[in-house]
């Protein structure tokens, strides 16, 4: 016999879901610490799984930063003149693009990233990002 739950009672939560669309985030300067590319993973979403590119870092200062989503027809956006990430941080990326130091301008997604993984040197910085966001 199945479980009931209480009246009221929130469903038990799953893994959580990635957008359908990804949020665009483009900052003028992204500049990490302890940052790798450290592979490919899957994330879930209404849809089925979302090959996503896995970057990790200790915490990483944005110049310009904003994030533009939409959902059904309805734009949003959140715009800083500069957002500090602390912590371990690992974005979910489906897209990844920039200038290294200003100067090599690349582009990585989930089936372009070479193997092994590149590993970044802790001092590079990357101009003209953008990124389409899975999930945090």
């Amino acid at each position: 016999m199945p479980a009931r739950r209480a009246a009221g009672a929130a469903p038990a939560a799953g893994p959580p879901m990635a957008a359908r669309t990804p949020p665009t985030v483009t900052t003028s300067l992204f500049a990490p610490q302890g940052f790798a590319l450290t592979g490919v993973a899957q994330v879930p979403t209404v849809d089925g799984p979302l090959k996503v590119l896995v970057l990790k870092m200790r915490a990483a200062s944005l110049r310009d930063y904003r994030l533009r989503t939409r959902a059904r027809r309805e734009q949003y956006g959140l715009a800083a003149t500069s957002l500090d990430l602390r912590g371990d941080v690992t974005l979910y990326l489906t897209k990844f693009s920039g200038c290294i130091e200003g100067l090599l301008c690349v582009t990585f997604s989930p089936d372009g990233l070479p193997a092994p993984p590149p590993v970044v040197p802790p001092f590079v910085f990357m101009t003209q990002v953008s990124a389409e966001q899975a999930r945090w």
